[in-house]
């Protein structure tokens, strides 16, 4: 019988976290600012663009939506 938790398999990779500089998170703001797509912005720093989108949804509430 297969083990039963995920982390017992080998063939599985570590997820690994990327911390963004303060520049980078200025340049996600300025791009979604300027109408840039969520795509491109994520595929220029090389992140998912559900990554970007947070910082687009965060901001809204930040700014009283």
């Amino acid at each position: 019988m297969p083990p039963k938790r995920l982390a017992m398999l080998p063939s599985i990779a570590k997820i690994t976290r990327k911390s963004l500089t303060f520049e980078e998170k200025l340049d996600i703001i300025r791009r979604q600012e300027r109408g840039q797509k969520t795509n491109s912005i994520a595929s220029h720093h090389g992140l998912t663009p559900s990554t970007v989108y947070h910082f687009q949804v965060n901001r809204l509430y930040q700014e009283g939506w």
